[in-house]
């Protein structure tokens, strides 16, 4: 994510969180505020955020890198629209990963296609 609050991304630090202990995947109630982002990383490409982590289990974005795939994402939309990212807002989910900061890290760390919940 960027170097304030990263923690390391290997996943066996992920194995012992309560997200890995779940059966299946739950279904997190969405805020009628938030938005999902769609950003690919299979090129490995970089998220272009620096994000703190939260005790609430989010990370709270500090601010986007210009050329980076957030930035990208934000450059695409309409000008005035609810769904660019902007410092001060959070990432409650990452590919239905939810509830804790460390697993958070960790799924934007895939180099995947991220479905990335932002709530403002």
């Amino acid at each position: 994510m960027g170097n304030t609050g990263s923690c390391c991304s290997c996943e066996d630090d992920v194995q012992g969180s309560e997200d890995s202990k779940r059966p299946g995947r739950q279904a997190r109630k969405r805020s009628p505020t938030e938005f999902t982002i769609i950003l690919d990383r299979r090129n490995n490409e970089g998220l272009g955020v620096d994000a703190a982590p939260e005790k609430v289990g989010t990370l709270e974005i500090k601010s986007v890198t210009p050329g980076g795939l957030v930035d990208r994402w934000n450059q695409a939309q309409q000008p005035g629209s609810r769904e660019i990212v902007r410092p001060g807002m959070r990432v409650v989910e990452v590919n239905g990963r939810f509830n804790s900061a460390v697993g958070l890290i960790a799924a934007c760390r895939e180099t995947e296609v991220l479905h990335v919940a932002i709530e403002p």
